[in-house]
């Protein structure tokens, strides 16, 4: 960021707050791609700018009984929000499963981690989706891991969005901004020590072992270029349209403005820029 010239502070705020703040001006940008979608697919004017990943490094985690999806009916299964990015991927392993996420079983809303895995260890849940944090944590305590969530959806994890209104203030800051992100991300990917340093000095990780797995996870599903194919996106705003019961025909321009992210990639790949 101080090689564009630019001065940021980074606060850490919930998707759906991120949004009105961002509406409100208040925010230049925020990182919550999939709020960001759901909004968008409803008709709130922001855009995605760059996408990060495409994959979600979630996993399906069961109590230690569990040994198979099929033994999750009947049973309490975890989500944060009825339409979050959680909720649509958890929908989508238990259908891809032979499940009917309504019929078969009781999708219970709760907080983030922190509040899913005591429920997990109370046995309030036996299941839910967890990060690559928890659910290596998970696993070391004796529960199962019955899916991972890439294998199963297309979900915007990771990326950078912003509203219309700031995408016509200041064009040239955005991109430069975008451009700094690009950096950041190579170097996050091609630097393993010193992104894994960093990992545990910013998540206050004394566990190195447990920084190690979390990095070799997350960072192959990393995209570098911070874009992804127009396919796999079209995909993901049919899912969000799906679930939000949004009827209107959206394509992937109404909800992504990837040109900033593209022709930075292409000023990086020119100047031979490394990190």
């Amino acid at each position: 960021m101080r090689e564009e010239g630019l001065n940021v502070e980074l606060l850490s705020i919930r998707g759906e707050i991120a949004i009105r703040i961002a509406l409100a001006g208040e925010i230049d940008f925020f990182t919550n791609a999939g709020s960001a979608l759901a909004a968008a697919v409803r008709g709130v004017p922001v855009k995605i700018l760059a996408v990060f990943q495409d994959k979600p490094s979630w996993d399906l985690i069961a109590q230690p009984n569990i040994k198979s999806m099929a033994q999750l009916r009947g049973t309490n299964v975890a989500i944060m929000s009825p339409e979050g990015s959680l909720a649509v991927v958890a929908r989508e392993i238990l259908k891809q499963n032979g499940l009917d996420p309504v019929k078969d079983l009781n999708l219970v809303v709760m907080g983030g981690d922190e509040v899913r895995f005591p429920a997990m260890k109370a046995k309030a849940i036996q299941a839910t989706l967890f990060n690559t944090g928890t659910s290596i944590k998970a696993q070391k305590e004796g529960f199962t891991k019955l899916a991972s969530a890439g294998d199963f959806a297309n979900l915007v994890q990771g990326g950078l969005a912003t509203s219309d209104e700031k995408i016509k203030q200041n064009p040239g800051k955005l991109f430069k901004f975008i451009r700094a992100s690009l950096k950041g991300i190579n170097f996050f990917v091609s630097k393993r020590e010193p992104a894994i340093k960093y990992m545990m000095d910013a998540l206050r990780l004394t566990d190195r072992e447990m920084a190690i797995a979390i990095y070799d996870i997350e960072s192959k599903l990393i995209l570098r270029q911070g874009f992804s194919d127009d396919k796999i996106l079209q995909t993901i705003v049919d899912d969000m349209k799906r679930t939000t019961k949004v009827q209107r025909e959206i394509k992937t321009g109404d909800i992504f403005d990837l040109s900033f992210v593209r022709k930075a990639n292409d000023e990086l790949k020119a100047s031979g820029w490394k990190p």
